[in-house]
């Protein structure tokens, strides 16, 4: 018997590890395509791990928090490379948050029996977004304050609980507040909020398995692979996969802090890229001020999508208006956030946005049914006619 064997056999027999009631994984899913949201809790994890560490050196407050951010990047053993990576590895959790809704959206994944699965990934989407902006202000730079002011002022835009939900968030204008409620939020509340949300997830994810290819019925013919060890090793190297590619990159292109908040510097207050499209459309006139209603409208949308969207079938050629639909936004965000950044804060007039607004959404809306109609009379035209 080999040594590792005889190691796992002991370490079993005594944890019991192989009686945790987790399911076993289907074949089809040992692909990575299906393994984004395990990319989700491995960055969650290192995030955790990392920022526990800074906060052994982090002092938060307006004449501490750059000069203890700056010790920590230039003092502390590895903490450059710690501190560069935290967030690196969180702009990469925001990313894959990114590519995994929507790689669930096109597959339909939201449909019977995962309805409240969904919803609980959009709001644990939401949790993440929002734990990325909290943590940019801490280390007290002059573009990170700039851009917290700049998520201040569109919190307010939020309809009837705006100026509420910035005064819960931000508190009473002063520095201090700021300090306390971001720091509490990003190290505590929010975290705890993504833990349970997790936690909820994952019990859904057992109850109902992985969703299968569109086209294959739930439970055919599927041969399940044990979760201890395969699925437990196959976790381990997404993991490691992850963790390695960030350390690499972030020890080739550690981070430089700016100049401190306060600085007579100019810096162009740019939000951070996962919000730029919003910032953008902010810039469109006459529709700046109630652009939160639109942000509103979406995350309604998405929540509703399950109920919204009834036909039976996940391939996306038989739901036309919902892949249009995905496909219009996912557009909207690279083309907004490219044009944020190359012309950050410059007013947009009605007769430049809405023909690109409207002419990508009935552009997409042509396509997807004109392939929809395709392949429908192909499956008629191969329906086989009785005798």
């Amino acid at each position: 018997m080999k040594i590792g064997d005889t190691i796992w056999k002991w370490v079993d027999s005594r944890a019991h590890i192989s009686d945790i009631p987790l399911r076993g994984m289907p074949e089809y899913a040992l692909n990575v395509t299906y393994w984004t949201g395990a990319f989700l809790g491995a960055a969650f994890v290192y995030l955790v791990a990392t920022g526990m560490f800074l906060l052994f050196y982090y002092r938060p407050g307006e004449t501490t928090a750059y000069a203890s951010t700056q010790y920590i990047m230039t003092q502390v053993p590895y903490g450059n490379l710690i501190f560069t990576s935290h967030q690196y590895m969180a702009y990469a959790m925001i990313f894959v948050v990114f590519v995994h809704f929507f790689r669930n959206y096109y597959l339909g994944i939201y449909k019977k029996p995962r309805e409240v699965s969904w919803i609980i990934g959009i709001l644990m989407s939401i949790v993440v977004i929002t734990m990325g902006f909290t943590g940019y202000f801490l280390p007290y730079t002059e573009i990170s304050v700039d851009a917290t002011n700049v998520g201040i002022g569109l919190a307010k835009f939020i309809p009837t609980i705006g100026p509420l939900l910035a005064s819960i968030t931000f508190g009473n204008g002063t520095v201090a507040s700021e300090f306390s409620r971001l720091l509490a939020l990003h190290v505590v509340i929010l975290p705890a909020i993504l833990f349970i949300l997790f936690g909820l997830h994952m019990y859904l994810f057992e109850q109902h398995e992985i969703a299968p290819p569109p086209g294959v019925e739930e439970n055919a013919g599927k041969k399940s692979i044990p979760w201890f060890p395969v699925y437990l090793a196959y976790s381990a190297a997404v993991s490691f996969l992850l963790w390695g590619a960030v350390l690499i990159w972030s020890a080739l292109k550690p981070l430089h802090l700016g100049p401190p908040a306060g600085s007579a510097i100019p810096v162009v207050p740019i939000s951070e890229w996962y919000l730029a499209a919003y910032q953008k459309v902010v810039d469109f006139s006459p529709i700046s001020k109630n652009v939160d209603y639109l942000l509103l409208g979406l995350i309604i949308f998405l929540l509703a999508v399950p109920f919204l969207d009834r036909n039976k079938s996940r391939a996306m050629r038989d739901r036309p208006f919902f892949i249009a639909i995905g496909t219009t936004n996912l557009i909207y965000l690279i083309i907004y956030t490219a044009w944020e950044y190359l012309q950050p804060g410059k007013n947009v007039a009605p007769i430049i946005w809405a023909p690109i607004m409207f002419g990508i959404l009935g552009i997409n809306l042509l396509i997807a049914y004109i392939f929809h109609f395709r392949y429908k009379k192909i499956g008629k035209s191969e329906e086989v006619p009785p005798a």
